[in-house]
């Protein structure tokens, strides 16, 4: 029988890995918007700017954000990107919440604030 705690570790690492991909996907469709050929080679002061503009857009694709992003001005490939990668990020709080359950946690959504 295969170990709920080890799989559940495994299945939030992947997640996070996962998370850490899809935003290096929309930080070189950023990069690629300001006019550079990717990440690649990109001077520290460039990269710094297209992280802040990743991390504002993936800030701004939250619903319960303070300001949420309308989103309608953004391209089919980077309203794809941001919903997938809220979907990661689902997936994680999900797993994190399985783990709560399983060991007798009470939880609500009201209380990840």
């Amino acid at each position: 029988m295969p170990d709920l705690a080890t799989s559940d570790l495994a299945t939030s690492h992947l997640a996070t890995s996962d998370l850490d991909a899809k935003r290096e996907e929309i930080a070189a469709h950023f990069a690629r918007e300001l006019g550079f050929d990717g990440l690649a080679g990109l001077s520290p002061s460039d990269r710094a700017r297209v992280d802040r503009r990743t991390a504002e857009a993936i800030d701004g694709c939250d619903p319960a954000a303070p300001e949420p992003v309308d989103g309608s001005g953004a391209d089919d490939g980077m309203r794809r990107h941001l919903a997938e990668y809220r979907g990661l990020l689902q997936l994680r709080t999900d797993a994190a919440n399985v783990r709560l359950a399983e060991a007798g946690e009470v939880f609500a959504p009201e209380d990840d604030a």
